[in-house]
C-alpha cells in the first residue's frame, strides 16, 4: 500500500475511533465500558500503524458500543464525507509527521512559515482585485494541503505562485 494511502487509512481509523471512544466514555452509564473505551482508544493511538486489521477491529468494537447508545442526543453518527475528509486530513498530518526525519520536519516547518508570510502579506494588500485575492487563497490552500500530504513538488509549485504574486503586487 502506498505511503499516503496507508497514512490516510490509519488517520481515518484513529479519528473515528477517538470520536467513538470519547462518546462511549463520556455519555455511557457503564463506567467499566467507558474505561475500556478509553483503553481501546489509547491502544489505537499507540498501536503499530502497520496493523490495520487490529485498528479496524478496535473501531468496529467502539462502533458497536456507540450503537448501544444510539438514542443518546449526542451520538456522533457518521460525519458527512466532506467533514470526514477535513477531520481525517488533520490526523494524516500527525501520522506522516511521525515518520519524517529531522531534516524533513525542518523543511516542512520552514516551508509552512514561508506560506504563512506570503499569504498574510498578500491578504493585507488592498489593491488586489477579487480574482487575484481568490487565487491567493487557492494557492495557499493547495500548498498547505500539499505540505500536509507530504508532496514537496506541489508545495514548492504553490509557494512559487504565492511569491510571484507577492513580488508583482508589492512592487
Amino acid at each position: 500500500m502506498a505511503g499516503r494511502e496507508w497514512a490516510w487509512q490509519v488517520a481515518e481509523l484513529r479519528q473515528r475511533g477517538g470520536a467513538l471512544a470519547a462518546f462511549v466514555a463520556a455519555c455511557g452509564d457503564d463506567e467499566e465500558r467507558g474505561r475500556e473505551a478509553r483503553e481501546l482508544a489509547g491502544r489505537l493511538l499507540a498501536s503499530d500503524p502497520g496493523d490495520l486489521d487490529a485498528a479496524h477491529e478496535i473501531v468496529r468494537t467502539l462502533a458497536d458500543w456507540a450503537d448501544d447508545l444510539a438514542d443518546h442526543p449526542y451520538h456522533p453518527g457518521v460525519p458527512r464525507p466532506d467533514a470526514a475528509d477535513r477531520l481525517t486530513r488533520d490526523h494524516v498530518k500527525d501520522v506522516l509527521r511521525d515518520r519524517l526525519t529531522a531534516p524533513a520536519r525542518d523543511w516542512l516547518s520552514g516551508t509552512k512559515l514561508s506560506f504563512d508570510v506570503c499569504f498574510f502579506a498578500l491578504r493585507r494588500l488592498r489593491r488586489l482585485d477579487p480574482q487575484t485575492r481568490e487565487d491567493v487563497f487557492y494557492a495557499y490552500g493547495r500548498g498547505t494541503m500539499a505540505l500536509d500530504l507530504g508532496n514537496r513538488a506541489a508545495a514548492a509549485r504553490e509557494l512559487a505562485r504565492l511569491r510571484e504574486l507577492r513580488e508583482l503586487y508589492e512592487a
